[in-house]
């Protein structure tokens, strides 16, 4: 986990961005469906019949939001999630992260965005996420934990979350902010993200020893408190949360170490050192639903920098975390699952010192992680970024190469969409309606060189399958020949490739390291 410089200048430019924003009027389009492509409804195994069990529901292709001059957020929504209604294709994004922070509305008011989340849903969109950050001078934490560092939380942490049954205490701050906020917009928000990147360090070592001491304040820059202080904001959120929205899901908040996971699963809010009493009787695993999580498979792929390797990095990710709760009876049989969904995510599409990128591994990454991810029951993905931060010749850090959209340098809506953004939006248009089937998955009887899966519809009730030839070491060459099994009586079919291009294939099907979508 490193900073950004993405997000710098986008909480700079967050006030112009809202100016520019209530000066300009767009129309809002309700966003026209995509016809599925029909299959045969015959009962043949794969091609269709009762919809099968054991589905894990629809797949969130998401992305993280940014501020952009002469862009409103609803204008670069269009650009992610398409608007037919302006010939806007989008990048595939059905799902969105933006911030929500205490000072921003402290200064604007809590309603400020209730346009642009109604533009959202017009246009598609579902399901987002919100991090809950960012407090305002006035309601920040003064004391200082570590070497004359201020807290960066909230302040009267530990006052009275309720006045009386369903009325918030305004002493409070974080809980006043969290029942304002989750009031106004969970018609719209489903994950409510406890701070961004509380656990992002300098001190990587420190990140080892996290399983068995807790984090010390001086490691966490972007937190700069005491591990209670953080289980009591998701208690304060779990509480509000499901006071308001029961269906909402309250998730700890972009983590990159298993050990912070391990260090709130076993303290309770409690600022004596967390114990456990009559007034904290529970642990910080009981005060949320989710777990996000942030990742970029660049730092750890070693010598094995490919497109596969970084999608299997996506779910070891996600492996680790869950060894955690299972540590901790998490299993979802001790004790209820959690929901995992990733927050950042992404790739370069341009190398630098060493580290795996360029443009067709990129492209490739993103649909393999969107399928991976899937079949390890990730509810979805959030691409960071929306655009890349600098034109590709001047990029010197690989998250300046991490975008759907090169660099936007005009206005509204003069962009340039990447090749990974096609391909995002490829894998999104032709499986976002669709759920993977883990059954029908194995009826393909995949060898060990191809990767791949089996995406169900429940309302078509059909079938469509991915397809790769998996890579290894540092090219994106790979080839590989696949037969459907006799009982799927697939004998041609249409095959989209990663731009949406189709073609007609019918027998054996030559297959390469980028996937394929065959549709019967």
């Amino acid at each position: 986990m490193l900073v950004k410089l993405f997000y710098s200048y986008r909480e700079a430019g967050a006030l112009c961005v809202v100016l520019v924003a209530l000066l300009l009027c767009s129309c809002s389009k309700e966003k026209s469906g995509i016809d599925p492509i029909d299959g045969p409804d015959d009962g043949s195994v794969g091609l269709g019949g009762p919809a099968p069990t054991g589905l894990n529901g629809l797949f969130l292709y998401g992305s993280n939001m940014g501020a952009y001059s002469g862009w409103s957020d609803e204008q670069l929504a269009e650009l992610l999630m398409g608007n037919p209604a302006k010939d806007i294709p989008g990048a595939g994004v059905n799902s969105l992260r933006p911030a929500m922070y205490d000072y921003f509305v402290e200064q604007w008011g809590y309603d400020i965005r209730v346009d642009a989340f109604e533009k959202y849903r017009q246009l598609g969109g579902k399901n987002h996420t919100i991090f809950l950050n960012g407090p305002t001078d006035a309601h920040r934490d003064q004391t200082r934990y570590c070497n004359g560092v201020q807290s960066q939380t909230f302040a009267k942490l530990y006052e009275p979350i309720w006045l009386s049954p369903g009325k918030v205490n305004p002493d409070n701050y974080y809980a006043s902010y969290v029942y304002n906020v989750v009031k106004t917009y969970s018609p719209y928000v489903k994950y409510w993200e406890v701070w961004n990147e509380p656990d992002y360090t300098n001190n990587w070592s420190a990140t080892q020893t996290w399983t068995q001491s807790d984090p010390n304040p001086c490691d966490l820059p972007n937190f700069a408190a005491p591990i209670q202080s953080y289980v009591r904001m998701l208690r304060i959120t779990y509480e509000i949360v499901k006071h308001l929205d029961e269906t909402g899901v309250v998730c700890v908040g972009g983590l990159g170490y298993p050990g912070f996971l391990d260090a709130i699963l076993r303290n309770t809010d409690n600022p004596d050192g967390g114990k456990v009493n009559a007034d904290y009787s529970k642990k910080g695993g009981e005060w949320f639903d989710g777990l996000s999580y942030h990742v970029y498979p660049m730092y750890y792929l070693g010598d094995n920098r490919n497109s596969d390797a970084a999608a299997a990095a996506v779910v070891d990710h996600k492996n680790q975390f869950q060894d955690v709760l299972n540590k901790y009876a998490y299993d979802g049989t001790s004790k209820a699952g959690k929901t995992f969904i990733v927050t950042e995510v992404n790739i370069p599409r341009k190398s630098i010192d060493g580290y795996v990128g360029g443009d067709e591994v990129q492209r490739n990454f993103l649909i393999k992680a969107a399928i991976v991810a899937q079949q390890a029951g990730i509810s979805g993905l959030y691409i960071f970024g929306p655009t890349e931060s600098k034109p590709l010749a001047q990029v010197t850090d690989p998250y300046q190469a991490m975008g759907l959209y090169q660099q936007l340098t005009s206005g509204p809506y003069n962009a340039t969409i990447t090749p990974g953004g096609i391909a995002w939006r490829t894998v999104s248009h032709l499986l976002a309606t669709r759920q993977y089937d883990p059954a029908a998955t194995a009826e393909l009887q995949l060898p060990s060189h191809i990767g791949g899966g089996a995406f169900y519809s429940v309302e078509g009730k059909d079938y469509r399958y991915v397809l790769w030839a998996k890579t290894s070491g540092t090219s994106e060459t790979a080839t590989a020949e696949y037969n459907f099994p006799a009982s799927f009586q697939i004998k041609t079919a249409t095959q989209f490739d990663w731009e949406n291009k189709q073609t007609t294939v019918s027998g054996t099907i030559k297959l390469t390291g980028a996937p394929v979508f065959i549709v019967p």
